[in-house]
């Protein structure tokens, strides 16, 4: 198999995961995301974000936290969402670098000291972001909630962040998780592009990447959004597959024809 970076005379591999936050192309999803994001930093409290497998939640959270002062922010950031009731509260205890207390009452009384005192004496505002969220159970999830209350449910001294995919949305709607729900600043479903979108997201890509002149067509385009259903990370991987194929098939210009067959096992 010819190698694409060579073929098409690339400078890296266009929909590679270690893009930089600094480097994304400002789609309409990521700047409705991003102004949400920059809502619930200003007044603190707590954030839903949802969205399908690949739509881009979790790059959204990274570059929100790649823009955070140093000086003013922490970040404590955690896809371990299977921990199960005061598991919780023992990983965010560690994350905090607090010593380990043997009760719950003692974990939570530890963190609540540490936010409280990291805000007002420090200065610093703590993050917490707790990625894969929908596997929480809901006794995890009442966890969290406890641990929000500060004097008397009157004061959001640190920034919550919970996202998972779209069944976390519809968990909220459950009735024991109300009290949970009441608490929410914010919440953000996040969509995946649109055809224009798609081929926005494709060809910024590809510059990227080091593409002096468009590879993909646009009936190309319209194909990869069709097959992608618009979710960034189907759509990179379906637009390799058919590199490598046009590579293959010595072709310098994608179409649709060509995306299909790549991407059908042709």
């Amino acid at each position: 198999m010819k190698d694409i970076l060579l073929y098409f005379g690339l400078k890296r591999r266009p929909f590679d995961k270690s893009l930089k936050s600094s480097q994304a192309l400002d789609t309409e999803p990521l700047t409705e995301c991003a102004a949400r994001l920059e809502y619930v930093k200003g007044r603190g409290g707590m954030m839903l974000l949802s969205g399908d497998p690949g739509v881009g939640k979790t790059f959204a959270l990274r570059r929100f936290v790649d823009n955070l002062n140093d000086n003013r922010y922490r970040t404590l950031y955690t896809p371990l969402s299977t921990l199960r009731g005061t598991d919780i509260l023992r990983h965010i205890n560690r994350g905090l670098g607090l010593p380990s207390r043997a009760t719950k009452s003692a974990l939570f009384s530890q963190i609540q000291h540490e936010v409280l005192e990291s805000r007002e004496q420090r200065g610093k505002t703590l993050v917490f972001i707790l990625d894969e969220a929908h596997l929480l159970a809901t006794t995890t999830l009442d966890e969290v909630r406890l641990l929000t209350n500060f004097r008397m449910d009157s004061y959001d001294p640190f920034i919550l962040i919970m996202a998972g995919q779209s069944e976390l949305r519809r968990m909220m709607d459950y009735a024991v998780m109300e009290p949970l729900a009441q608490r929410l600043a914010m919440r953000y479903h996040m969509p995946p592009l649109d055809t224009a979108g798609t081929g926005a997201y494709v060809q910024h890509h590809m510059k990227l990447a080091g593409a002096m002149e468009p590879i993909f067509d646009d009936a190309a385009l319209s194909a990869l959004h069709e097959l992608s259903f618009g979710i960034p990370r189907r759509i990179g991987t379906a637009a390799e597959r058919a590199l490598n194929y046009a590579a293959f098939a010595e072709r310098r210009t994608v179409d649709a024809d060509l995306v299909l067959k790549a991407n059908s096992g042709q």
